[in-house]
């Protein structure tokens, strides 16, 4: 029994540290973030599987072998933790569009200039008009149809002051500023989002314009690789506009 408790418990563990070495694998350039991302397709069903074998084995400890029970309760934690992984990305897959690239101005979004020629698998050039994978929709269609409240915003603050208070979000979003400065009568800020597990950068642009209400903003968020970005360029835009309100 004692060895049955213990050989779960480490397959447990070994299963769930695949997944969460997937990520920092990837950032510390062992693979890439494809075979990251592979790595916890592959592992997501016999995780889950670890993590219900160890819940079993962890009851069975306590009464058939308690100087295990820590072993148990640590793969039980750790295995069901890294089981809900593939499971939240296969709900925030369903739940959003398979796109990378959000805007407020479909028309003349903000242009990446910074980041332009730095590493990076997605163009920056805006691709709306193109066909959204999965979807009989454009890119810029499907942004419409899932985020429709992710717009142009305008402040009653001028440019200058404007700037400042950007300034100061983004930074407050742990974002690194590429760039900043005057362009085509209005202000600029280019940035980067870089995220914690995978390592996977989003370019991120504030473009101000001086308009007779104040100052409109526009932004825009792509990420430098990958598809889908599972919704997270529209939750960095969100964030970025409630900030913004709060703020101001």
């Amino acid at each position: 029994m004692r060895l049955m408790i213990a050989s779960v418990s480490i397959l447990a563990l070994l299963a769930a540290s695949a997944i969460f070495l997937s990520g920092p694998g990837a950032r510390l350039g062992l693979w890439d973030y494809g075979t990251g991302l592979s790595i916890i397709r592959q592992v997501a069903l016999p995780t889950m599987i670890a993590a219900g074998a160890a819940v079993i084995v962890f009851f069975l400890s306590v009464f058939t072998a308690r100087s295990l029970a820590p072993l148990a309760f640590i793969a039980v934690l750790a295995a069901g933790v890294a089981a809900f992984v593939p499971l939240k990305m296969r709900q925030l897959v369903e739940a959003n569009p398979f796109i990378h690239d959000i805007t407020t101005d479909f028309d003349n979004p903000p242009a990446i200039v910074a980041a332009a020629d730095l590493e990076r698998r997605n163009p920056p050039d805006y691709v709306g008009a193109e066909p959204a994978p999965r979807s009989e929709l454009t890119t810029a269609e499907a942004q419409r149809e899932a985020f429709p409240d992710i717009a142009p915003r305008t402040v009653e603050t001028g440019l200058d002051e404007t700037a400042q208070i950007v300034r100061a979000v983004v930074v407050g979003m742990n974002m690194e500023i590429l760039d900043e400065g005057a362009s085509d009568g209005g202000w600029t800020l280019e940035a980067a989002h870089t995220s914690l597990w995978f390592g996977f950068i989003d370019d991120f642009v504030v473009r101000l314009t001086p308009t007779l209400e104040g100052t409109r903003i526009d932004v825009r968020s792509k990420s430098r690789v990958g598809g889908s970005d599972l919704g997270a360029n529209a939750k960095r835009v969100r964030d970025f506009f409630e900030r913004l309100e709060k703020a101001s």
